[in-house]
């Protein structure tokens, strides 16, 4: 990707690709409760991401991941499922602290560092639930 993304934007992208149904979209209204935010907090995240080429079909009304954006959020759920047991089981953090502490840890740390605090094998490779 040209730029790296934020945790915001990690956060949203990962939660749109965990909920999705079948057809691949998913709701504003969703977002927003999933997250805990407002309606007009999604809209800009939703232009920001869609301005990326990450997602499409926002002013349709379903939320859908483009294949650069099933791409990505695939990664992102990848790296999410590696490092979150770092703040839920090592740390002992709560699931939502946990989980928020991981999407600006993923973004703010280089590939290698976080593939060394992998491999140091504290990471048992839970799925955040």
């Amino acid at each position: 990707m040209m730029n790296r993304l934020t945790g915001a934007q990690t956060k949203y992208l990962h939660v749109i690709y965990k909920a999705q149904d079948n057809d691949g979209g998913i709701r504003s209204i969703d977002i927003a409760r999933e997250l805990g935010v407002s309606k007009a907090s999604v809209s800009r995240m939703v232009k920001l991401l869609a301005d990326r080429g990450l997602i499409s079909g926002a002013k349709q009304g379903g939320i859908r991941l483009t294949r650069k954006g099933k791409h990505e959020s695939a990664m992102i759920h990848d790296k999410v499922t590696r490092i979150y047991p770092f703040f839920a089981d090592y740390l002992e953090l709560e699931r939502p602290e946990a989980l928020n502490s991981t999407y600006p840890f993923l973004c703010g740390f280089s590939e290698a560092c976080i593939e060394q605090l992998v491999g140091k094998g504290w990471a048992p490779g839970g799925t955040p639930a």
